[in-house]
């Protein structure tokens, strides 16, 4: 599609609004539409191309609107409109003021975006063009989405180094309101306050954005998911804003690189495409109480990492790591017994399925390290058609064996349930299930390992998971589907210190996945029983802190929304290099 738009710009100048390639273009034009002189007084001898005064991907166009012109137009004012793209007449005569508001990138490669606000002028003899051409670019650049949503906008004020007000006050809200969209900002002010505003909200809102990190999250999916119409609530995208200490959605949704791009997280506030997700249902017992998750469950080693670094959020998430080298240097066992519904064992077959769904999901240029500013010279993808559910869960749930990760219109796959989410009941292991005990502490060497549990073994952490990465140096779970009604479950045996040491080695990208040590697994549901309370009271739950004495825990397929821009997760460099020759172990 290629439309232009004469317009007119500062000290009545022309210039042309271009749609091509993906691209919004300005152009500076000269009165007979040649590029200004260099020379004041000396017309150019030959014709030069037009002046580029701003240029932004479709996707990076958040707003164009038409209005009457003030008899003396003025500047564009406000968020960081550089002199070279801020352009307006000063005479407005029978003119239509167009504004156009944008997200330019700061250099072709770079990942920084800053909010650039247009005001020209058009002619009346243009203005049932400028109408059309409106349109057309309002069309192009919102694909997919409608514009101008209503964004419910969470605020954790002190989350993660105590800046998330500043930040969002600077580079989010700015950007929301530049799009046309109406924001209701609530700030939190004390644990669980998301939750109980998201178990009262009326379900008017196109989006909850939530600044904070990984934990407003969780609460607000609580919230929403105990509610008595929590299918319909749950249909509602949720944004993840990143400005906590942990927040892995973010990653699993923008990449490593684009982590902390804040303009980008707004973004997908406003544009993002509503994507199902898996939840994972969690029985606490014996008080029968039912939590939702929708990233980790964790004992052992992997508790101490999280909560046991709460002192340390001045480190950001290099806290995690710094965790996690002072759990391998206490190598202490969690004593637990788990009982898992397994799906699949062979870490082959596994590596094999997620490379499948990864190039089924973006084609022959698949091959890792997608991030969502690389693809933003093209456009929304369209959505895709749900899948169907293909078996059932552990307590009659239905289950899809696979997906592409792509972006599944809430609320198609069941459109008649706007109600409750199933009552949580004790899950009934039977005898297919494995059972695992850990009941030692001694480690062992790493040779010799199979994928499946043998008795006797020691257990250093579990670690269950929905999204591929716990943090921009840990892709704990790279081969999981999303939406595939699974989850993958990690249980790390105790080995010598050198043999963890050395495992660190690829984390970021997912290669602790090959090590004999680690047994890992594909699960619809498991339980898991503390056998040591005394010295491991507690467990977590989407880095939340819970007393432990036994937990059952199953997959609700599909049951939450998330806004990506493209419709599914970042795509890990995992799969940029091909399986390690060896033969993976299957279990047994």
């Amino acid at each position: 599609m290629k439309q232009d738009l004469p317009v007119v710009l500062e000290h009545g100048k022309r210039g042309l609004l271009s749609i091509d390639d993906g691209r919004l273009d300005l152009l500076q034009l000269s009165s007979d539409g040649n590029r200004e002189p260099k020379l004041p007084g000396c017309a150019p001898l030959t014709p030069s191309a037009p002046k580029r005064l701003m240029s932004s991907p479709l996707r990076l166009v958040l707003l164009a609107k038409l209005g009457t012109a003030p008899a003396s137009a003025t500047s564009a004012s406000g968020a960081a409109v550089s002199s070279s793209a801020s352009a307006s007449s000063g005479g407005a005569g029978g003119k239509t003021r167009l504004d156009l508001h944008a997200l330019v990138q700061k250099g072709a490669k770079s990942h920084a975006l800053h909010l650039t606000k247009i005001h020209v002028l058009v002619e009346a003899s243009h203005a049932s063009d400028a109408e059309a051409w409106c349109a057309e670019l309002m069309a192009a650049a919102y694909p997919v989405t409608a514009p101008c949503r209503r964004v419910l906008l969470l605020l954790n004020p002190v989350g993660g180094k105590g800046k998330a007000k500043q930040l969002v006050a600077k580079e989010v809200v700015p950007v929301l309101e530049a799009a046309g969209c109406r924001v209701d900002l609530k700030e939190t002010t004390h644990r669980n306050h998301a939750e109980e505003i998201c178990a009262t909200i009326p379900l008017d809102y196109d989006v909850i954005a939530t600044a904070s990190g990984d934990g407003i999250i969780y609460e607000v999916l609580n919230g929403l998911g105990s509610r008595p119409d929590a299918r319909r609530a749950l249909r509602i995208p949720i944004a993840p804003i990143p400005t906590g200490s942990a927040n892995a959605c973010n990653i699993n949704l923008m990449g490593i690189k684009d982590t902390f791009n804040l303009p980008l997280a707004a973004l997908n506030a406003i544009k993002g495409q509503p994507m199902t997700v898996d939840l994972c249902s969690i029985l606490l017992l014996p008080e029968n109480k039912r939590r939702l998750s929708f990233l980790s469950q964790a004992t052992g080693l992997m508790v101490d990492v999280d909560i046991g670094t709460e002192n340390l959020r001045w480190m950001g998430d290099a806290r995690f790591m710094y965790g996690f080298m002072r759990g391998i240097a206490a190598n202490k066992g969690a004593k637990m017994k788990m009982v898992l519904d397994i799906v699949e064992k062979d870490k082959a077959t596994m590596d094999r399925e997620a490379r499948d769904d990864v190039q089924r999901a973006l084609g022959k240029v698949y091959g890792g390290g997608t991030d969502p500013l690389d693809l933003l010279r093209g456009v929304q993808a369209k959505t895709p058609k749900p899948e169907p559910a293909v078996s059932e869960g552990p307590n009659g749930t239905a289950v899809n064996g696979s997906s592409n990760g792509d972006a599944q219109p809430a609320g198609t796959a069941a459109e008649e349930d706007d109600g409750p989410l199933p009552a949580a009941k004790p899950l009934q292991p039977t005898e297919s299930w494995l059972t695992i005990d850990a009941t030692h502490h001694h480690a062992r060497g790493s040779k010799g390992f199979t994928n499946t549990w043998e008795s006797g073994q020691a257990a250093l952490y579990m670690y269950a998971g929905l999204m591929p990465y716990v943090a921009r140096d840990l892709n704990q779970w790279p081969v999981i589907i999303p939406g595939s009604g699974v989850m993958d479950v990690v249980v790390q045996r105790v080995v010598a210190r050198t043999t963890l040491i050395n495992g660190i080695g690829g984390a970021e990208v997912g290669k602790p996945f090959y090590q004999d040590s680690q047994l890992y697994l594909k699960v619809r549901g498991y339980t898991c029983k503390n056998l040591d309370k005394k010295h491991q009271p507690q467990f977590t739950i989407d880095g939340e802190a819970f007393d432990w004495d036994e937990f059952h825990v199953e997959v609700l397929p599909r049951a939450g929304t998330v806004a990506s821009l493209d419709g599914r997760l970042y795509v890990s460099d995992f799969f940029k290099t091909p399986a390690p020759a060896k033969k993976s172990v299957n279990g047994s």
